[in-house]
């Protein structure tokens, strides 16, 4: 897996306060980038006490300063892939594809102030709620559970959650060491990654396949007492809508959130 890294100290950043203005946005400092896959990166900005607070699984909208930008514009709304437990920064994890707008974010200089807006939520996934949750992602989606989750460990939340997580490739996956971690740190926690088209002998932990009602049954033991959550391009949506209804499960009892053109 590729892993590059670069860091900026406190001491070079122009602080976002000063940048303030008196409308509903914010401003925070790039101070880190993270490339996890060959099309994903993690961006990270400094927390600097102007920023509203959100909670786990929301998203904020980013507004770039772009010349020329596509026909999909200059801003887009990214979930907050860190936890609000994290004071230092905010974190967002992304496909790099070929628009304006990720060419910009990805060739960023440290220290550039960025502005902001929200939080909002699609998923209001209720983390007071002892009821069982069945979370699905399918690849980039993975990230309002990466938030959702590292704010259950950092604050000890042990709730009963399942997270089945689809990949393609075993390139293509992201977060599982600390999805692992998170299962040793919380007994009612379940990580079930799956991998979908890579057929040749790799080294993998999870499920080999797609996440199918066999595979959901084998781990969802009281289907009827949870709460299903989906985040991902809209034909995984699709498919494993059409999967809990066929289980039926109640149209009430999901709750889905597209991440669609990235």
């Amino acid at each position: 897996m590729i892993k590059k890294t670069a860091n900026i100290a406190d001491s070079e950043i122009i602080w976002a306060s000063n940048f303030m203005s008196n409308n509903k946005f914010f401003f925070l400092p790039l101070i880190k980038k993270v490339q996890l896959t060959n099309e994903v990166w993690s961006f990270y900005f400094k927390r600097t006490g102007e920023e509203p607070d959100f909670k786990p699984g929301q998203y904020y909208e980013m507004k770039l300063d772009i010349k020329n930008p596509d026909e999909r514009g200059d801003s887009r709304v990214f979930t907050i892939c860190s936890s609000p437990t994290e004071k230092e920064y905010v974190m967002f994890t992304t496909k790099i594809i070929e628009s304006s707008f990720k060419k910009t974010l990805l060739n960023l200089s440290l220290g550039t102030i960025v502005q902001f807006d929200g939080p909002w939520d699609d998923l209001d996934v209720n983390l007071d709620d002892p009821s069982p949750k069945i979370f699905f992602a399918g690849g980039i989606g993975i990230t309002p559970f990466h938030s959702i989750l590292k704010y259950c460990v950092d604050s000890n939340l042990n709730l009963p959650i399942i997270l089945f997580a689809s990949w393609q490739m075993r390139s293509d996956v992201l977060f599982h060491e600390f999805f692992r971690e998170t299962e040793e740190k919380l007994s009612a926690f379940t990580y079930v990654p799956t991998i979908s088209q890579e057929q040749e002998d790799f080294d993998w932990n999870g499920v080999r396949g797609r996440i199918d009602q066999s595979v959901i049954e084998r781990h969802v033991v009281k289907k009827d007492l949870a709460t299903y959550y989906i985040v991902g391009p809209e034909r995984f949506l699709k498919g494993i809508e059409e999967i809990l209804l066929g289980m039926r499960i109640s149209q009430e009892k999901i709750f889905a959130e597209s991440f669609s053109g990235y």
